[in-house]
């Protein structure tokens, strides 16, 4: 038998961490501007690993997974560009690079960008009044969404693991008071359980 839940009108909300994504463009530009390609490379490929011929600053591909003897990788100081001519066959700027050396995929530029800039010491850039303009039109749906994943959780919990174990009170007033109990518990392993997400996504 499954002890119905208390009513749960009165559940706590849980505050998801602040979610610290910068404006993607102005990120972007300012690593782009900040980090010279030359500067990133030489820190991927080791001190002294890279040397100039003719425009070229060259070196052995410094990218996971690209084993080779010969020099392949080129930065163009110029254009602020690199390239590998090896089994990559890949290229870009300093962001490019970041990506591909820390296994950022597609649609982390950004993320890539913000840490190019962190591992060289430069500030995140303020973001754009327009973020914060969202963030203030998205709070009420976002605080709703995450009382609603809140609830689910807790349901699940009261029912699967709490509930059972009350179904052996044959008092009904007994039951009933520890059924409270049970549902306040379920909240809190809930909150809990659902931080815990928060902070691993």
């Amino acid at each position: 038998m499954i002890i119905p839940a208390p009513d749960d009108q009165h559940s706590t909300e849980i505050a998801q961490p602040e979610r610290r994504d910068a404006s993607g463009k102005s990120v972007i530009a300012q690593a782009k501007t900040k980090v010279p390609t030359i500067d990133f490379a030489d820190r991927l490929c080791g001190p002294g690993k890279m040397r100039r011929i003719g425009k070229h600053w060259v070196a052995t591909c410094p990218l996971p997974g690209h084993q080779e003897r010969t020099p392949s990788f080129k930065v163009n100081t110029e254009r602020n560009t690199w390239r590998c001519y090896g089994a990559c066959q890949s290229g870009g700027d300093v962001i490019d690079l970041a990506a591909a050396a820390w296994g950022y995929g597609e649609g982390e530029t950004a993320m890539a960008a913000a840490e190019v800039l962190r591992e060289f010491g430069h500030d995140m850039p303020p973001r754009p009044a327009s973020w914060h303009r969202r963030q203030t039109r998205q709070e009420r749906a976002r605080r709703a969404i995450e009382a609603a994943k809140l609830r689910r959780v807790q349901r699940r919990i009261y029912r699967w693991i709490l509930a059972p174990a009350l179904a052996n009170i044959t008092d009904e007033d007994e039951r009933l008071e520890e059924a409270t109990h049970a549902w306040e518990d379920a909240a809190q392993i809930a909150r809990l359980l659902v931080a815990q997400v928060a902070e691993v996504a």
